[in-house]
C-alpha cells in the first residue's frame, strides 16, 4: 500500500505540492496567532465584492455537488462512483463525529465571542454557534477534489482543483462560520480519507466492476 500511495504522490505531485504548501504556512499561521486572532486576520479583510463571491462559492462544500456528481458518475462507471461515495460518506461520517464527540465542546466564531466584539456578517449565510471542529464543508471540498484528480486523472488541472478547495475553506472564515485551525483540520481529513480509500479500494472495485456503468454494460 505504501507503494502505491507514493505512486500516487507522485504522479499527481502538484496537487500534493500545492497542500503541503498550504499545510506549511497555515501551520505556521496557526502558530503564530491565537486562535481569535488568526479568525479576524481574514474576516475582517472584506469588501462587498467578496462577500458575494465566498456567499456562494462555500456551496462547493456543503456536499450536494459530491453527492450530485457521484450519480452522474454512475451513469459511466459504477467502480468510481462507489469509490466517490465511500470517501463522500467516510470523510463526512468522521468530521461529524468529531464535531458531536470529542470537539461538541468547541464552539464556532458566533457562539465563543460572548462580548460585543465586531465580526463581519456577510447577510444570508446560515451561522451556528456550536460544533466548530473541524469544518465540514472544508472536509467536503479537499476530499472531492482528491478524488477527482484521482479517479480521472486530472494532473494538469490539479493545481486548479486544490485551488478550489482552499479558496472554499477560506470563504468559511470569511464567512465567519469557522475558525482557521477548524479549516485546516478539516482539509486534513478530507485529503487523508481521499487518499487512503483509493489506495484500499480501487483496485478491488476495477477487478469487480470493471468499466461498467448504467449507461456502459461492458
Amino acid at each position: 500500500m505504501n507503494i502505491y500511495i507514493q505512486k500516487l504522490i507522485k504522479d499527481n505531485k502538484l496537487f500534493f505540492y500545492l497542500y503541503l504548501l498550504f499545510l506549511t504556512v497555515g501551520g505556521i499561521f496557526l502558530i503564530i496567532y491565537t486562535k481569535e486572532d488568526a479568525f479576524f486576520i481574514v474576516n475582517r479583510n472584506y469588501s462587498p465584492l467578496f462577500d458575494i463571491f465566498f456567499k456562494y462559492i462555500t456551496h462547493l462544500g456543503d456536499g450536494i455537488l459530491f453527492a450530485i456528481l457521484i450519480l452522474i458518475i454512475a451513469l459511466f462507471s459504477y467502480r468510481k462512483s462507489l469509490l466517490g461515495l465511500i470517501i463522500f460518506l467516510g470523510s463526512a461520517l468522521i468530521a461529524q463525529l468529531l464535531k458531536h464527540t470529542f470537539f461538541d465542546h468547541m464552539m464556532r466564531p458566533v457562539g465563543h465571542f460572548t462580548e460585543n466584539i465586531d465580526i463581519h456578517f456577510v447577510e444570508g449565510v446560515t451561522r451556528h454557534a456550536r460544533n466548530s471542529f473541524p469544518s465540514g464543508h472544508t472536509t467536503s471540498v479537499f476530499a472531492l477534489a482528491l478524488f477527482l484528480v484521482l479517479a480521472f486523472k486530472l494532473r494538469k488541472f490539479g493545481w486548479m482543483l486544490i485551488i478550489i478547495a482552499i479558496t472554499t475553506g477560506y470563504s468559511r472564515i470569511y464567512l465567519a462560520v469557522h475558525f482557521p485551525v477548524d479549516v485546516y483540520f478539516g482539509s486534513l481529513i478530507g485529503i487523508v480519507t481521499a487518499l487512503l480509500v483509493f489506495t484500499l479500494l480501487e483496485k478491488p472495485f476495477k477487478n469487480k466492476f470493471k468499466n461498467k456503468g448504467l449507461l456502459v454494460k461492458k
